[in-house]
């Protein structure tokens, strides 16, 4: 039964390795990504975001949104954020996302 499904919400995981270690990167994430995710969260076109490192040279930024209408809007700002910074220091990043179920 479906009684306990409350939402459907999109989210979206990139996962980056580097050659830079995690406080390098950090410093280049604050200073160019953190603030449009900051900004897109105040407009509540992200519902939520998280950093994790899983490594020494790799973490991962997952990202929530209520539809796949405001995800489309955050890739259209970010994705060239992000590609500067692939091209800046070299990061590989691999891209996950799809419909999430959220339970009660």
């Amino acid at each position: 039964m479906n009684e306990g499904i409350k939402s459907m919400s999109y989210m979206r995981v990139l996962v980056t390795e580097s050659s830079l270690s995690w406080s390098e990167t950090m410093k280049i994430f604050r200073k160019s990504a953190e603030p449009g995710l900051n900004t897109f969260k105040k407009q509540k076109i992200i519902k939520k975001w998280s950093l994790v490192q899983t490594g020494d040279h790799t973490g991962m930024v997952i990202v929530e949104f209520d539809n796949k209408s405001k995800m489309n809007k955050y890739l259209k700002t970010m994705a060239t954020i992000r590609e500067d910074i692939k091209n800046d220091t070299g990061m590989q990043a691999w891209i996950y996302h799809g419909p999430v179920k959220a339970n009660g």
